[in-house]
C-alpha cells in the first residue's frame, strides 16, 4: 500500500473554515498532492495548523483511498480592543486573531481596561475584558449589530453605546439575555425619539428605567 498509486493524495478537503481561505488552510498543512497518504503525519499538519490565531482546533484525518480531511473549528471575533497602533480583534476567549479597523460590523470597541500586547494566538490579560467579552457573546446578534463602544469601569460595571451615541448603562456582567432582550425591543420602540434620551438604565434587571434629557 505504500507504494500504489492507488494511495496517493489526490484531494484535501477543508471543512468548518467561514473566515480562514482553504488555500491559506491547505498550503499551512504543508500537505503535498502526490504522496502515499498513509504516510502523511496528520498530527504535525494539525499542529501547525493550530499555530493560525484564528484556529480554535482542527482535525486532519484520512478518507480512503486518496483524500485527506481537514475539519476546522474556528474562533469567532466579538470585539475590538484599541491599541497604540489601532485595533486588535479578539474572541469570546479574549485571544488577540488580527489586527483590524475600527466600524467593522458587529465589533464594538472594547473600552476602559489596560493591557499589554500579547503575541497574535494569545489571550489578552485585562481586568473587565472577560466580562466585556461575556455581555456582547450574550446579547442577540441584532443589538450587537447596533453597538459602537462597551466600556468596562472599574467596579465592573458596563455601559454600552450604540452607533447613534444612545448610552446604555448595563450593569454587572448578569442575567445577560433578559437584559439584552429588554434592550433589544427598546431600541426599537425608542428610535424615533432616540435624540431625547439621556441613557437606558438596565442595571436591575426586568425594571429598566429610561432618562430623558431635560429641555
Amino acid at each position: 500500500m505504500l507504494r500504489s498509486p492507488f494511495f496517493e493524495v489526490r484531494s484535501i478537503l477543508v471543512q468548518g473554515n467561514q473566515l480562514l481561505d482553504q488555500d491559506q488552510i491547505k498550503s499551512v498543512s504543508d500537505i503535498a498532492p502526490g504522496v502515499n497518504i498513509f504516510k502523511v503525519d496528520l498530527a504535525a499538519a494539525a499542529a501547525r495548523l493550530k499555530l493560525i490565531p484564528m484556529v480554535k482546533d482542527v482535525q486532519v484525518t484520512r478518507s480512503l483511498p486518496s483524500t485527506v480531511v481537514i475539519g476546522v473549528e474556528e474562533r469567532k471575533p466579538v470585539g475590538l480592543l484599541p491599541t497604540g497602533e489601532g485595533f486588535i480583534e479578539v474572541d469570546g476567549e479574549g485571544v488577540y486573531l488580527q489586527k483590524a479597523n475600527a466600524g467593522a460590523p458587529g465589533l464594538p470597541v472594547v473600552t476602559g481596561i489596560n493591557f499589554n500586547l500579547p503575541s497574535p494566538g494569545d489571550a489578552v490579560d485585562a481586568a473587565g475584558l472577560g466580562d466585556a467579552l461575556t455581555v456582547i457573546s450574550g446579547l442577540p446578534g441584532e443589538t450587537v449589530a447596533e453597538l459602537s463602544e462597551v466600556h468596562v469601569d472599574n467596579e465592573g460595571q458596563i455601559k454600552l453605546y450604540t452607533i447613534e451615541g444612545m448610552q446604555c448603562r448595563f450593569g454587572l456582567a448578569e442575567d445577560i439575555q433578559e437584559k439584552g432582550d429588554i434592550l433589544n425591543q427598546l431600541l426599537i420602540e425608542l428610535r424615533a425619539v432616540q435624540d431625547k434620551i439621556n441613557y437606558i438604565d438596565l442595571s436591575c434587571a426586568g425594571k429598566p428605567v429610561v432618562y430623558y434629557k431635560l429641555d
